[in-house]
């Protein structure tokens, strides 16, 4: 592949993902892909925990999951976006140095496959503290609810 589609690809990506990546929790339609795969974002599992029956020791759990979760992001939070302006200042210029930009990309890359590792790691330990009564109840409301959204 040519450097210059490599890197107008890059920053095609660096620019889509940046605005989730920037957040704690991905936006709404990254929600229904991670319900669709079994995975319950906090927030969901928060606005239904008395229907699917949270306890006070799994709430006590999930927050301080969450707060782990928070504490281990809030460095790449900060980084991130000044990572993101190096690169969009190499992509600027009028002659684009390909091994600096690529370089950068990757960094830039790293770091948000870093965000989406944690944040995988956070979902699957919140489904770990489920009873499976619990997955089939929410797994129920998920399917009613998504039901309604088409």
């Amino acid at each position: 592949m040519k450097p210059v589609i490599r890197l107008l690809t890059a920053l095609a990506l660096v620019l889509a993902a940046s605005a989730a990546v920037g957040q704690n929790m991905p936006p709404h339609g990254d929600n229904r892909e991670l319900l669709r795969m079994g995975l319950y974002p906090p927030d969901i599992l928060m606005r239904h925990q008395q229907e699917i029956g949270i306890t006070s020791e799994q709430r006590k759990a999930i927050a301080m999951l969450v707060r782990d979760f928070q504490g281990e992001i809030t460095e790449l939070q900060w980084a991130m976006p000044a990572e993101q302006q190096k690169l969009r200042g190499l992509l600027r210029e009028d002659s684009v140095d390909s091994a600096a930009a690529l370089a950068q990309a990757e960094k830039v890359f790293g770091m948000e496959s870093e965000f989406k590792k944690a944040h995988f790691e956070l979902l699957i330990a919140i489904k770990n503290e489920l009873t499976a009564e619990q997955v089939q109840a929410i797994n129920e409301t998920v399917r009613r609810r998504l039901g309604r959204e088409r």
